[in-house]
């Protein structure tokens, strides 16, 4: 049987995406990698078995991620972005109405 000699890659669509193992939790330890080690300039393979050390952990609402000054950051970028490319307006909601909320 022969085999391919073409280096295996995940996915593009998952390369921004790091998956801590389950079981970890954030803060289990005092210097987490995720603050001095970026996966950059490392092959996919590599980059895979390193994210099973990191717990960098995703917020999931939106009282986490005000907690948090990076996701903040993106917040106001992504919002400015919006209204630099004319995509929305921000407006007031108007008096008697209701937000919607969001899944």
């Amino acid at each position: 049987v022969r085999r391919s000699g073409r280096v295996s890659k995940p996915p593009i669509w998952l390369q921004d995406y790091i998956q801590p193992t389950k079981g970890k939790s954030a803060g289990c330890c005092k210097y987490p990698l995720s603050e001095v080690l970026t996966y950059d300039h490392i092959t996919p393979k590599y980059q895979s078995y390193l994210s099973q050390f990191s717990v960098e952990v995703e917020p999931v609402t939106y009282q986490e991620a005000v907690k948090d000054k990076r996701w903040v950051e993106a917040m106001k970028s992504e919002i400015k972005a919006l209204e630099d490319n004319h995509t929305w307006t921000l407006v007031p909601l108007p008096k008697g109405k209701k937000a919607i909320g969001c899944k």
